[in-house]
């Protein structure tokens, strides 16, 4: 069951958090392309973004294995008290101080999950599609979606190898998230919720990884056709 103990010390919100490592990651990688290149480029920073995002998603995805026993207890503890009021918890959520110091601790991070199973059970149940796919996108795009970020800037390896890598990790994003949204309509998740709250946390969160993963795989396919990073400049 989730702590009622009041987090001691400096603490920060949830959401306040999230805005500031996407916004200092985004600014970082933008920041670093201008001093090596000396020029702003668009699909530099919009990829940069993204895959700052996703750095820091793959990071709560290990938690959703790390802590699964943790995030199912909180759900269970949960899931009466807010129905019909999801989005009330999700508000709690991105409210909820978390101590600096324990920014990086999985276990901060597993009300993310449980709360999203209140629209999805399937993140409390190790053996559902959503549990298994987003577990193996935390620990196989980690990595690479850092190697991308920063090998749009600093040339790392030829472009085509990059691009190559783009196209994996890319194609990953956007299949896996074509499938969830197909299970998830399949298998009824959607019954019981508003189009409105649908829209809000289903919908747009996840719209992200349809827009983004498109535009990464052309990148990336310019990347493997032109041979070179003149793309970015």
């Amino acid at each position: 069951m989730e702590s009622t103990t009041q987090p001691k010390g400096l603490t920060i919100p949830t959401a306040a958090v999230i805005g500031i490592v996407v916004v200092i990651g985004t600014l970082f990688h933008t920041w670093l392309h201008q001093r090596v290149h000396g020029v702003y480029n668009a699909t530099q920073v919009g990829l940069a973004f993204f895959l700052v995002i996703n750095v820091m998603i793959a990071w709560w995805e290990i938690a959703l294995f790390v802590c699964q026993d943790q995030i199912r207890s909180e759900y269970e503890a949960i899931k009466e008290p807010y129905r019909g009021r999801e989005m009330t918890r999700i508000a709690e959520v991105f409210a909820r101080p978390i101590p600096l110091f324990r920014v990086l601790s999985f276990s901060q991070w597993t009300t993310i999950w449980s709360s999203y199973s209140l629209f999805d059970p399937g993140y409390s149940d190790r053996r559902s599609y959503g549990y298994n796919i987003d577990v193996g996108n935390g620990f196989t795009t980690l990595i690479p979606a850092t190697l991308f970020a920063f090998g749009m800037t600093l040339d790392l390896m030829p472009a085509r190898v990059l691009g190559i890598i783009g196209v994996i990790i890319f194609w990953q994003m956007f299949y896996g998230t074509a499938v969830y949204f197909f299970q998830f309509f399949n298998n009824g998740r959607h019954k019981g919720h508003s189009l409105r709250d649908l829209l809000l946390f289903v919908g747009i969160t996840n719209l992200m990884w349809f827009i983004f993963p498109i535009w990464g795989l052309s990148t990336s396919v310019r990347l493997i056709l032109d041979g070179s990073y003149s793309l970015f400049l």
